[in-house]
């Protein structure tokens, strides 16, 4: 299964409820630390793109009860981008494709931010 988002970031939420309503507490750490508010915007789009293609790939819609925080970026040691599912989202993985891999790839730049996840 295959999810993919882009959004202008000119579209994205600047404000701090917004980064709550989406984010953990460790995403909302790594946002924050951005060394300027423009970097700080791109990686709230990217996050947000993150958890809609993550989403998409495990085709939960809007009544599936599944709640943004349910989607977790976190990074391995080396840098490379990975999900940690709880919740909602967590159980559709169990129940449907325990024992793949979600391979996730963003990218953003100050007009726009893309995400892609890959079950396998």
């Amino acid at each position: 299964m295959v999810g993919i988002d882009i959004i202008d970031i000119a579209r994205v939420d600047k404000s701090d409820e917004f980064l709550n309503k989406i984010a953990n507490d460790s995403e909302i750490e790594y946002v924050k630390k951005s060394f300027c508010e423009s970097l700080r915007h791109q990686r709230t789009g990217a996050l947000f793109c993150v958890k809609e293609a993550v989403m998409k790939a495990l085709e939960m819609g809007k009544n599936s009860g599944v709640v943004f925080k349910d989607i977790e970026l976190s990074h391995e040691e080396s840098g490379k981008p990975i999900v940690i599912l709880h919740g909602k989202a967590l159980e559709k993985y169990n129940n449907f494709f325990k024992g793949k891999n979600i391979e996730i790839s963003l990218s953003h730049t100050p007009e726009y931010a893309t995400a892609i996840a890959v079950i396998m």
